[in-house]
Parts: structure tokens; C-alpha cells; sequence
């Protein structure tokens, strides 16, 4: 600690000048106090997260304790490894509760805003600077252990995918999709999904899919996908279907793949292919040349989460899709905005007319459920039908 805090000390360039710069205007600091705290309460109460950390009159008396103790400490003139060591542990408790790192940036920037313009006020020009200075220190303090369990949680997370695809731990769920009338499964859509190395959990590829693009490991995860989703469904008497984005299709040796995979399908007419409607597609042609491929074997076109996009009318009217997939941001509320429940309905309206199947995803509860129904449309997917899982079960009926 001797030697980090001086290091720290040294980087911000603060000396001997600047702790005396900051002993001067402690009595300042003292003497508004009380209209930091104020203020200070009324701007973090604007977060959510604050709320639900101080959620009771005692807890707070003692947070507000802690920010006036933490808050004088700064003109103490003695910046030594028993400061820094206080300040340490703050980001422990910070870290060890779950606090936000957007709430500590945030209650700084107004503490910096407030102090700043209390020392214009009192003419005390000189001390801006050093005031910057031991700000600067004490959030770099406040953030690095943020920063550090940052790094340990991504070295695991890397580690975790890595011994994901060296040992083939990427398995294809199924969720089933209910004819709305029938209330019949008629498709299953295949996710991807992780096993840990003891098969005691199996987790989604949601919140891993940016890093496992960072680290070149997505297009390895895609080929198990992909064979172990035709393993189980190619000679089936089922619809199932397969995500795809724009970057999967622009591959050329994965299009290959598809293609491959397809052609020895005994019922190539069951695959359906949903692709991102939000996906920036650079090349339509490339898009189109592999629509029409697949299309040639049987397959089905599916524009996915569709709504949450940009794409163009033209565009759509290009891929002429075979299902339109609703997004679950219009589906999930549907009961209480009637926006999403009038953009539903005109997305409804316009499948019938490109002479497209509609499936509404999110379908989480009975009264969305009767909605999404008396909508009309065609099909349904959501938690409350049935969850995605391992092994498909026999029967094909939901009892609502």
C-alpha cells in the first residue's frame, strides 16, 4: 500500500501544495454541508437503483453518514495508505452489495458540480484544481476493484466458452410454437444454449454472444449448433427452425454448411431459417442468393423479431417471407399498451396481405395469450405455453 498510493499520488500529479489547497477550504466545505446532502439525495433518488439500496429511514440515515464522513475526509491534508486503504474498502462494500458503477460516476459528477461552484462563489480560484485532483483519485479508488472483478469475470467467461466448444458443451433447445387455433404444436425454433462442465447448468448464449464474436469462438458454437438441431430434427415429422444473422450468411463456407446440410435432409420442406430483422444487411444480394438456395430445397424464410428493426418495406417485400415473427417487445406488454397492441394488429393486417403465417413470441401470460388470439394471430410461442427444452415431448397439445 506504501508504494501504490504514492504511485497514485504521482500519477495525478498531486503534492504537498495541493493538500494544503484542500485543508483551506475544509471550514467551506463544513459550512454547506448540509446543502450538499440536500441536494445530493434529491439527484441520486432520480435512480432507480438508489431506491432500491436505500430503501428504508435507517439505512439511509447511515448511507448519509458515510457520504458526510467520506465527503470531509477530501480536505483532510493527509493523504496517506490509511486514506487510501478507506478508500479501498468502500469499493468492496460497492462491489460486495452490487452497486452500479454508473451510480458512483454519476453521485461524483454532482459532488464535483457542487463543489466547483461553491469555491466560485467563495472566490476560492486556486483550489479548483487540486479539488480535481483528489476527485479524480478517489473515483479511479472507488472503480478498481469494479475494474478488476470486471477482468476476472471475463477471464472465466472466456475460459467458460472455450471449454464450451473443446467439449462440444453447445446443446440445441426447443421451444414449441402452438397453432393459435388448434392449439397444436406445429414447430419447434432451436436455441442455442450452453452445458457447464459438470452438467449441473444449462445457460443461455444471450448475454455471451458479443464476446464469443470478440474471441472467434461464434462460428465454431454455430456449426454445433446447427448439426446437433439436424441430428434431432432433420428425419422428423416436425417444422423447426434455425437463427440465422447477416454475419452467418455472408459466410461463405457456413452457407456451404447450410447447404450441405440441407440437401441431405430427408424432409428439407420441414427448415425453416429465421433471419434478424434488425440485422444491418450490407449486401441484399448475398442475402437473396442464399434465400433463393434454400428455397430450391424447400426451406422456409422467417423474418425474426420483426418490429425491432429498421429494415425497409422493400426489403421485406424482397425476402417475402414466409412467417413473420412479432417481437417481444410489442408482445410482452400488449396487454397495457394499447400502442403495441394497434401495431400488432396492423402487423397482422399486413402478413394476410404479403400472404404470410404470423407468430407472436413472449407470450408469457393467459391474458396476452387471449389478446394475441383474438388478434388472429396464426401462431404462438411464449413461457407460457411451454419453455425451450432438451428432449421434445410426445404429446403435441397444450391444455390452456
Amino acid at each position: 500500500m506504501e508504494n501504490n498510493f504514492k504511485k497514485v499520488l504521482k500519477h495525478y500529479q498531486f503534492n504537498e501544495s495541493d493538500s494544503k489547497e484542500l485543508m483551506k477550504i475544509k471550514d467551506i466545505a463544513l459550512k454547506y454541508i448540509d446543502e450538499l446532502l440536500l441536494g445530493f439525495y434529491d439527484f441520486i433518488f432520480k435512480f432507480d437503483h438508489a431506491r432500491m439500496f436505500l430503501n428504508n429511514k435507517e439505512i439511509q440515515k447511515r448511507h448519509e453518514v458515510g457520504i458526510q464522513n467520506w465527503y470531509l475526509s477530501l480536505f483532510c491534508g493527509n493523504y496517506d495508505a490509511f486514506y487510501f486503504e478507506k478508500l479501498n474498502y468502500i469499493s468492496e462494500v460497492h462491489v460486495k452489495i452490487g452497486l452500479p458503477t454508473h451510480y458512483v460516476n454519476a453521485a461524483f459528477s454532482y459532488i464535483r458540480r457542487f463543489m466547483k461552484d461553491v469555491l466560485i462563489k467563495e472566490k476560492m480560484f486556486n483550489s479548483l484544481n487540486s479539488l480535481d485532483k483528489i476527485i479524480d483519485i478517489n473515483l479511479d479508488i472507488l472503480t478498481v476493484v469494479y475494474k478488476e472483478e470486471e477482468q476476472s469475470k471475463l477471464v472465466d467467461e472466456i475460459l467458460f466458452l472455450k471449454n464450451a466448444v473443446d467439449e462440444g458443451n453447445i446443446v440445441p433447445y426447443f421451444q414449441a410454437i402452438f397453432n393459435s387455433k388448434t392449439l397444436k404444436i406445429e414447430k419447434y425454433e432451436s436455441l442455442m444454449r450452453i452445458k457447464t462442465k459438470d452438467n449441473s447448468e444449462v445457460v443461455s448464449i444471450f448475454k455471451y454472444l458479443d464476446l464469443s464474436k470478440k474471441i472467434n469462438l461464434y462460428e465454431k458454437m454455430m456449426y454445433l449448433m446447427f448439426e446437433k438441431s439436424f441430428d434431432v430434427f432433420c428425419n422428423k415429422g416436425f417444422e423447426f427452425s434455425l437463427n440465422l444473422c447477416y454475419e452467418d450468411i455472408q459466410n461463405e463456407s457456413f452457407r456451404n454448411f447450410i447447404y450441405e446440410k440441407v440437401r441431405r435432409c430427408k424432409n428439407s420442406n420441414y427448415i425453416i431459417f429465421e433471419i434478424l430483422e434488425s440485422d444491418c444487411i450490407k449486401d441484399f444480394s448475398v442475402v437473396q442468393e442464399f434465400i433463393y438456395t434454400i428455397r430450391a430445397f424447400g426451406c422456409k424464410i422467417a423474418i425474426d423479431d420483426f418490429g425491432s428493426g429498421y429494415s425497409s418495406m422493400e426489403n421485406i417485400l424482397k425476402l417475402k417471407p414466409d412467417i413473420i415473427k412479432i417481437d417481444g417487445s410489442l408482445i410482452k406488454d400488449i396487454n397495457t399498451s394499447l400502442e403495441s397492441k394497434k401495431i400488432v394488429k396492423n402487423i397482422v393486417r399486413m402478413a394476410k396481405d404479403l400472404k404470410a403465417y404470423t407468430v407472436a413470441e413472449y407470450v408469457h401470460s393467459k391474458e396476452v395469450f387471449n389478446i394475441v388470439v383474438d388478434l388472429e394471430v396464426d401462431f404462438l410461442q411464449g413461457f407460457y405455453l411451454a419453455k425451450p427444452q432438451r428432449f421434445i415431448k410426445q404429446n403435441n397439445e397444450k391444455n390452456l
